[in-house]
């Protein structure tokens, strides 16, 4: 078994360095991994169960002595990493909350200690050094997937894994910028040429009080005919965007509402508009959300022949 074992690394190598040198950038090809039919069970422990890796948010399963995988990811950038492929083998018991196994990606041994929620830390000496990552039970982590091609229901592409011993995420706050990004006019006529005055954001924290930034100019021109141009630029950062912190996946702000006024007529035209989905769109994805990853909405806010519409920007950045 051992003689085998080493064999099949070695070869697991040498493939995978000779494939990331000839193969095209964008090519993939299947990872030198064992399906679960090709490999002997051995004796079921007390963690058997489907844990979420912390590292790339992929499930696998361990059960009688190995692990498999259920949702797919890439490896090594070329190596497709497919359902029911061994990961881990001769994963065993060797005291009261310790387990080791033979980590197939990383080619080397993986020591888990078990800890009280039932997650598994592991520390695996692999072929390029020493290197962690934790197997969250699913009962404590947001389930991926179902282990349809392409990960996440809806065909969400499949994450990239920089290696299953890889650094786990940092619980450090998550930082986002929100911001008016734009604006433009809209309609098929027109009781005005443009729109010009102040906006503004409030928002609601997580210890539910009020937020508001400060006023930011806008001058909006639009023709009678054709495309409908901005004059003006917003930024994201300074007085008229929001700073957001939150716990890592938790994006407990709410009542999100753009207001201001547009100059013109006696005291100009208040508006405010609360519906808009920026927020629920990055609270869907959860843990999924990385850094540099946006979403918008475009509200109307004033119009009946004429439409002043804005949209609103939500980027995490750090």
């Amino acid at each position: 078994m051992q003689n085998t074992l080493k064999t099949l690394l070695m070869a697991t190598a040498l493939a995978t360095s000779t494939a990331m040198i000839s193969a095209p950038a964008q090519a993939q090809i299947p990872a030198f991994l064992p399906a679960v039919e090709e490999v002997a069970p051995g004796a079921a422990t007390d963690v058997d169960g489907t844990y979420v890796v912390s590292t790339i948010n992929k499930r696998i399963t361990i059960e009688n002595g190995r692990a498999y995988v259920i949702d797919p990811w890439t490896h090594a950038f070329i190596l497709k990493v497919e359902p029911r492929m061994v990961t881990l083998q001769n994963f065993r018991q060797t005291g009261p909350d310790t387990y080791e196994a033979d980590d197939l990606p990383m080619m080397g041994k993986v020591v888990f200690h078990r800890q009280p929620n039932g997650t598994l830390q592991g520390v695996v000496q692999g072929a390029l050094g020493t290197a962690k990552y934790a197997l969250v039970p699913t009962d404590y982590a947001t389930a991926p997937g179902d282990g349809t091609p392409g990960g996440a229901p809806g065909g969400d592409p499949i994450t990239e894994d920089p290696g299953l011993g890889a650094p786990p995420p940092s619980n450090d706050p998550w930082v986002y910028r929100l911001h008016v990004s734009g604006g433009e006019c809209s309609g098929s006529k027109f009781g005005r040429l443009k729109y010009n005055g102040q906006v503004r954001m409030t928002i609601m924290d997580r210890e539910n009080d009020k937020r508001e930034t400060k006023n930011r100019n806008f001058r909006v021109e639009c023709t009678r005919n054709g495309d409908r141009t901005q004059s003006y630029r917003f930024y994201d950062n300074g007085p008229g965007a929001f700073t957001l912190i939150t716990p890592p996946g938790e994006l407990a702000f709410s009542d999100l509402r753009i207001a201001g006024r547009a100059n013109g007529g006696i005291g100009g035209l208040y508006f405010g508009n609360d519906k808009n989905d920026v927020l629920s769109k990055a609270r869907d994805r959860g843990r999924g959300v990385r850094v540099g990853d946006r979403f918008t909405d475009k509200v109307t806010v004033l119009g009946d022949k004429a439409k002043l519409n804005f949209t609103v920007t939500l980027e995490r950045v750090k």
